[in-house]
C-alpha cells in the first residue's frame, strides 16, 4: 500500500515509539524514520537495529520536511517539547502522541498548535516495564487497544489517518473523550502502579526481628509486583497529570483495605470469604 507519511519523527525512542516505527516500517506506512532524544547510546542502537534511519538531539534540528511528529516522551514533557519544535515545523505536519494521560495534554496541544498542524491524541495500551529501544518489537500492538481522544477541534482527515496507522499495525482503535479516558486509565492502570510501588516499599522496609522480609518473597510476589520495575519518573509524571483520578482511586482502595482489616481484626471468616469470592469471580472474567 502507499505510505501514509513521508517522514516520521519519533521524539522519545522508547518501547512504544520504537515499536511503532518498526511496525510502520514493516507495513510500508512511512518512508523515512527519524529519532529525537537525549541518549546517544539508545539512538545509535535504534539506527543499528533499523528502527530509525537517523536521529538528532536539538529541537532546532527537526527536519523541515517532517510530516508526522509522534511524541513518545514522558507525559509532562510532551507539551513543552512541542513548543520547542514549533518554530521549526512546517504547515501540514500532523502531530500525535502515545501518552497514557490525555486530558491535560490534549488541552495544551490544542492551545500550542495552529490549525495548520493538526493534533490527534493517542494512547496505545501496550508495552511493559521495559524501556528504551532495545525491547521494541514490530508485533507489540497486534490485538491491543489504541484509544484516540479527538475533540470538536480535531481535524477529521488527520483523525482518520492516525486511526488507519494504528489499525494497520494491528491495534483495535476506539475513541473516547480525554476526560473519560483519564478516569478509566487512572483506575485500571495508574492506580495499580501506585499500589505496587507502595507494597514493594513496605516489604523492603519490613523486618521481623533483624530479618529482612523481602528476602523471603517468592515467585508469586515477583509476578504480582513486576510493574514496579517501570520507570519511576514516567509514573511520577503520570500520577501528577492525572492526580484527581489516581487520588480518588487511592481513597476508594483505602476504604476496601480498611474493610478487610476490620474483618480480619474481628475474626469475620464468612465476610472475608465473601470478599475473596467476589474478587475471584471478577478476576475470572478478565481471562
Amino acid at each position: 500500500m502507499a505510505a501514509l507519511f513521508q517522514k516520521m519523527v519519533v521524539a522519545g525512542v522508547g518501547l512504544i515509539g520504537a515499536s511503532l516505527a518498526l511496525a510502520a516500517r514493516e507495513h510500508g506506512l512511512v518512508k523515512e524514520f527519524v529519532g529525537y532524544g537525549r541518549s546517544e547510546k539508545n539512538l545509535r542502537f535504534a539506527v543499528d537495529k533499523g528502527i530509525i534511519d537517523s536521529y538528532f538531539h536539538k529541537p532546532e534540528e527537526l527536519p523541515k520536511d517532517t510530516d508526522f511528529l509522534v511524541l513518545g516522551t514522558p507525559v509532562a514533557a510532551i507539551a513543552p517539547l512541542t513548543k520547542e519544535f514549533l518554530p521549526h515545523m512546517q504547515p501540514g505536519c500532523l502531530v500525535s502522541d502515545v501518552g497514557s494521560v490525555k486530558a491535560e495534554i490534549v488541552r495544551d496541544m490544542e492551545k500550542i498548535l495552529p490549525a495548520t498542524m493538526p493534533f490527534v491524541g493517542a494512547h496505545p495500551i501496550a508495552g511493559g516495564e521495559q524501556w528504551g529501544a532495545e525491547p521494541a518489537r514490530a508485533n507489540l500492538f497486534i490485538g491491543s487497544r489504541c484509544i484516540l481522544t479527538p475533540t470538536k477541534k480535531t481535524d477529521a482527515k488527520a483523525l482518520a489517518k492516525v486511526s488507519r496507522l494504528w489499525q494497520k499495525v494491528g491495534a483495535k482503535v476506539e475513541e473516547l473523550d480525554a476526560e473519560t479516558h483519564d478516569k478509566i486509565l487512572g483506575l485500571v492502570s495508574h492506580l495499580p502502579h501506585v499500589l505496587v510501588y507502595g507494597l514493594v516499599n513496605m516489604m523492603n522496609r519490613a523486618r521481623v526481628n533483624s530479618t529482612e522480609v523481602i528476602e523471603y518473597c517468592g515467585g508469586g510476589f515477583k509476578d504480582f509486583t513486576r510493574i514496579a520495575s517501570s520507570r519511576p519518573e514516567l509514573w511520577r509524571d503520570i500520577c501528577l497529570l492525572n492526580r484527581e483520578a489516581v487520588s480518588g482511586g487511592l481513597a476508594d482502595y483505602i476504604k476496601e483495605l480498611e474493610k478487610l482489616k476490620r474483618f480480619v481484626d474481628e475474626g469475620k471468616g464468612p465476610e472475608l470469604e465473601r470478599e475473596f469470592a467476589l474478587a475471584n469471580e471478577a478476576r475470572r472474567r478478565l481471562s
